[in-house]
């Protein structure tokens, strides 16, 4: 396990630079056997050094809007991207994939999705909606398998310790709907860590939900 450093246009991300993103945030409220899930592998993270994502910071990365950063793109040109993404998702209904398990990876923490058929289709969609209102320069990242992130590594880790920590986890997987997607003006941040370590923390301001057909 290695730092995590998120990353802007191939670059190291500037301390405090904002980018928009679109996230499937999970409602654990709603996903209680998820809440339970998430509990477990905080406390399973907890030696670790891991900067932990709490309830409201959760996400599953759709994309991020990668041609400019968050502060130059305008209120209409915000408005065009969300009437974009509510035309492309018009169709796409509420679906249900399955969280878990656990992996400690290169950066950090997260939870596996599966099935990602539907999570794929909408990750497209929304990439549709992105390319159609801000060009193809805006598309520059690849998510990778959708996954639920849980937390960011500040320093190295045994990455090996952690996920012998998490397989005793169980049940080690959680049922999580997905209802809506977030347009979100998301920052990056360096924070002090112990030993003269730093660590990036995520925040976010909401600019607008989706919801999907029928949630």
């Amino acid at each position: 396990m290695e730092k995590f450093v998120p990353k802007f246009q191939g670059a190291p991300w500037t301390d405090g630079a904002r980018a928009l993103h679109v996230y499937a945030v999970p409602d654990l409220r709603a996903d209680l056997r998820l809440a339970g899930l998430v509990r477990e592998c905080r406390a399973a993270m907890r030696p670790f050094p891991i900067t932990r994502l709490d309830d409201d910071t959760l996400h599953c990365t759709l994309d991020m809007i990668a041609d400019t950063t968050a502060d130059r793109i305008t209120a209409g040109e915000r408005g065009d991207l969300v009437t974009a993404l509510r035309e492309d998702l018009a169709a796409t209904g509420p679906f249900e994939v399955m969280a878990g398990s656990p992996i400690a990876g290169l950066g950090g923490a997260f939870l596996d999705l599966f099935p990602d058929d539907a999570l794929v289709d909408l990750r497209e969609r929304v990439r549709d909606a992105i390319r159609r209102t801000r060009g193809p320069g805006a598309l520059r990242h690849d998510g990778g398998r959708p996954h639920i992130s849980l937390g960011y590594a500040w320093t190295e880790g045994s990455s090996d310790a952690l996920q012998t920590a998490f397989r005793r986890i169980s049940p080690s997987h959680a049922p999580v709907r997905v209802r809506a997607v977030e347009l979100l003006d998301v920052r990056f941040r360096l924070r002090p860590r112990p030993g003269r370590q730093s660590a990036w923390e995520l925040s976010w301001t909401p600019v607008a939900t989706v919801p999907l057909a029928g949630a």
